[in-house]
């Protein structure tokens, strides 16, 4: 009789016996190899969530706004959300982006000229003005696509 080449399973040939006792220690080494395998990813899985859970962890939102048209102190843009907000992207129109992290009181537009966000961070909101309705990102009228990292802890 030959046998597999990683397990040992039984391999008949045409002129061999079959015996239950051939099948039921195959069936053993199946069991043992599928319950080692389970175990190794459960441990691996365990490892993956303890090494994540390291850095906290957070919920991604989608929102969007449009804006008023309205700029500068006293006219802030602000977002209000159901966590604390860590990092924001806002998406204006012509593919400008800016973003707000947490912890930054200035922080700019990407691909904008003449202005950063003068922010400011509320426990569940963030609030920003700048110079001009647009590097606001607060054009009348236009809409604005906002992905934001909130904390979930």
């Amino acid at each position: 009789m030959n046998k597999t080449s990683n397990y040992q399973l039984n391999q008949w040939e045409l002129h061999d016996r079959v015996m239950m006792q051939d099948f039921n220690a195959d069936n053993a080494k199946i069991d043992a190899a599928l319950k080692a395998e389970a175990d190794a990813r459960a441990a691996a899985d365990a490892a993956i969530k303890a090494e994540f859970a390291k850095f906290g962890n957070c919920r991604i939102v989608y929102t969007s706004y449009v804006g008023d048209g309205t700029y500068e102190r006293g006219h802030e843009t602000t977002l209000t959300f159901d966590g604390r907000p860590l990092l924001i992207f806002v998406c204006g129109s012509s593919f400008a982006m800016g973003y707000l992290l947490r912890g930054c009181n200035l922080t700019m537009p990407i691909h904008r000229e003449g202005g950063g966000w003068f922010t400011t961070w509320g426990e569940n909101s963030v609030s920003w003005y700048s110079p001009n309705a647009d590097s606001q990102f607060n054009v009348k009228g236009n809409t604005y696509y906002v992905v934001a990292f909130l904390a979930d802890d």
